[in-house]
């Protein structure tokens, strides 16, 4: 084994690239998808709020916005808890604020998919 200087110990070594490759993927997700969203915002701008209402609550609009929140914040979350990893000096600190940044993430996942739910009924 390797001998390391005082106060250095050991750290298993996890291999990066399957977070990586759906950073990567989500990366081009979005990109679709938001290009989908100015095309969206466009139309509805134009309209009355009855009229912008009825827009989004068909099933092709809801659906597409519904996945640009799931894979936004999905995206969100793997670039933040990289930031994490790489900022946060404590292990049991950075695993804490990993899973609250991911908690909060989810709660605002969960509001937005409920108000398109309400909206689409």
């Amino acid at each position: 084994m390797a001998q390391f200087p005082a106060g250095i110990t050991y750290r298993k070594r996890i291999s990066g690239v399957r977070h990586w490759r759906w950073q990567r993927l989500s990366a081009v997700l979005l990109l679709g998808l938001m290009a989908y969203f100015v095309i969206i915002v466009a139309t509805v701008g134009k309209l009355d709020h009855a009229a912008a209402v009825a827009f989004v609550a068909t099933p092709f609009n809801a659906i597409g916005l519904a996945l640009l929140v799931v894979v936004g914040l999905f995206h969100a979350a793997l670039g933040l808890e990289v930031v994490i990893e790489d900022y946060v000096a404590l292990e049991n600190g950075r695993n804490a604020l990993i899973f609250m940044v991911k908690a909060a993430l989810g709660l605002v996942g969960i509001a937005c998919l409920w108000s398109l739910f309400v909206t689409v009924l």
